[in-house]
């Protein structure tokens, strides 16, 4: 008795249609006019006593908002929370997409020279080839190119904002201390301090984009592999837990972002009013960095 072969797993996305467009960019696009219909729907009437879709969504944007100025204060906040919401929620909406029925397993049929014809209509009857399938539509997240582009957005955006509240000979100076370099002694070890900040800032690329990639790649095929084995145990345990991992990703990709934009906006100084508004930023530590590190 002849089985049916878990899914072809493939590391890099596969293209589906015009020579470019891969599955994973298609998610992309999907993701994206999800979350424009979703906002639009609900805040298209923009009732003065809010209900419904609409009291759902500025209770969650309210709700984020609150959070990121107990972080970054009022001022700052607000110039950082389009920045931080938009991470968040196409984050969250491309992770989501995983869970539902036929993300990965509906798609084209690669046939391979040689191959007998598998395919009755649409589906496919011979279990040997139900491995040769390029599916159409795969979480945008698991493109390690979508992550590193968020991961460089995120960077370079921090060091923007150091530029701007800083200025340049400050924010700078937070990178190469000559003034600390030419004091000697434990100058010199602030002026290595700086160097390794930098290094700081280029490592974040390759957390931050290896870090979305890895959990939800790995749940995608976790979920792939369980949907082919025990169908209805991977329905009750594993798409919670996917829930769970979607928001939780989402969250920390956009909080560490809003953590360094605080961290790339404040000067190295050590004022009272500077360590009392670095308070927030110690509380998000103190959340994200255990999750950051699953």
């Amino acid at each position: 008795m002849q089985l049916w072969k878990l899914p072809n797993i493939s590391i890099a996305p596969e293209v589906i249609f015009g020579g470019w467009v891969t599955n994973t960019l298609l998610c992309t696009w999907i993701s994206i006019v999800i979350l424009f219909l979703f906002f639009y729907l609900g805040i298209r009437r923009r009732d003065l006593i809010p209900s419904g879709w609409q009291n759902f969504i500025e209770w969650m944007v309210e709700g984020l908002l609150g959070l990121v100025e107990s972080v970054s204060g009022k001022e700052k906040g607000r110039k950082f929370f389009p920045i931080v919401a938009s991470f968040f929620f196409f984050i969250f909406v491309a992770n989501l997409l995983d869970i539902i029925p036929g993300v990965d397993t509906l798609g084209w049929f690669d046939r391979k020279p040689g191959d007998a014809q598998p395919l009755w209509g649409f589906f496919i009857i011979d279990p040997a080839s139900s491995n040769h399938i390029i599916p159409w539509i795969r979480p945008a997240t698991t493109d390690l190119n979508l992550t590193l582009a968020m991961a460089l957005v995120s960077v370079v955006i921090t060091q923007i904002f150091g530029f701007i509240s800083l200025g340049a000979g400050t924010h700078l100076n937070k990178y190469v201390n000559i003034k600390a370099l030419r004091r000697g002694g434990l100058g010199l070890v602030e002026f290595v301090v700086g160097l390794l900040e930098i290094v700081s800032e280029l490592s974040r690329l390759i957390s931050f984009s290896f870090r979305l990639f890895g959990n939800i790649f790995a749940g995608s095929i976790l979920l792939a592999v369980f949907a082919f084995l025990l169908p209805a145990l991977a329905n009750v345990i594993f798409i919670p837990f996917e829930l769970f991992v979607a928001a939780i990703q989402a969250f920390v990709f956009a909080f560490l972002t809003l953590l360094f934009l605080e961290l790339g906006t404040t000067s190295h100084g050590h004022d009272d009013g500077a360590h009392a508004h670095s308070e927030g930023t110690h509380e998000l530590e103190a959340i994200a960095g255990p999750v950051a590190t699953h």
